[in-house]
């Protein structure tokens, strides 16, 4: 007896059944509130919008209704301008800590993929913004597919060319792995002196260093959730503060 067309209907009635019932188990937004709220409260630091704390006991109809919540600050609200932080969702959920003395916001963030097959698809990333004005505009970040894609059709369109780069010889892991854009290229490599390029060839960030007027913003994909996801960020988030300000 051919078995396999049961087989084939087993697994598409499992593919739709097993995602249900991990949605119906799993985390939900409000349980994701609360581990963000009860990590800040226990390392004292300072929830952006603290009558979340107060609401996540009420019915998610008194949650609609609350005015506090309806006029949640968002955290990336001032750093829009950063290129992939913009159309997101999530960060109204944020805290903020000092480290070496800067104010630096934490927050998950939840992006729309620019992919035409991801069907609309978000991509979750982890930011940290850390308050410092008068930085020239830079970002940093690996090479990887999409970049190689952004540059070419740059090139297509015509558009500046803000690729800065780095001496090869003096500096031959970071040449060969990431990349530098900047619309002024004294300014920035000035400012990356050769041991902040140092620092981020040896540091091997995953994710994109960039700044704005106003800040110094660090991002990687993933999600903030446990408490050792938290502290693992934040440290290298720390150490990111004490090398390159």
């Amino acid at each position: 007896m051919n078995h396999l067309p049961l087989l084939v209907i087993l697994i598409f009635v499992l593919s739709i059944i097993l995602p249900m019932i991990f949605r119906l188990f799993g985390s939900g937004p409000r349980d994701k509130a609360r581990a963000v709220v009860e990590y800040a409260q226990r390392r004292g630091y300072v929830l952006v919008n603290p009558s979340v704390a107060q609401a996540l006991d009420s019915s998610l109809l008194d949650m609609r209704r609350n005015p506090a919540l309806k006029n949640s600050i968002h955290a990336s609200s001032d750093i829009v301008d950063i290129e992939g932080l913009h159309n997101g969702t999530g960060d109204w959920l944020a805290f903020t800590c000092n480290l070496r003395s800067k104010e630096v916001t934490i927050f998950n963030f939840n992006v729309s993929s620019q992919r035409a097959d991801a069907s609309g698809r978000s991509i979750p990333h982890k930011v940290a913004k850390i308050r410092a004005a008068g930085l020239p505009r830079f970002s940093v970040g690996r090479n990887s597919v999409l970049h190689t894609v952004v540059t070419i059709v740059d090139n297509i369109v015509g558009a500046p060319n803000v690729t800065i780069n780095v001496d090869a010889r003096q500096y031959p892991e970071f040449s060969a792995h990431y990349w530098i854009r900047g619309s002024d290229p004294g300014a920035v490599t000035s400012f990356l002196s050769p041991d902040k390029i140092g620092f981020l060839e040896t540091q091997k960030l995953e994710g994109i260093l960039a700044t704005n007027t106003n800040y110094l913003v660090y991002f990687e994909d993933g999600v903030l959730l446990s408490e050792q996801n938290f502290d693992s960020f934040i440290a290298k988030v720390d150490a990111l503060v004490a090398a390159i300000l």
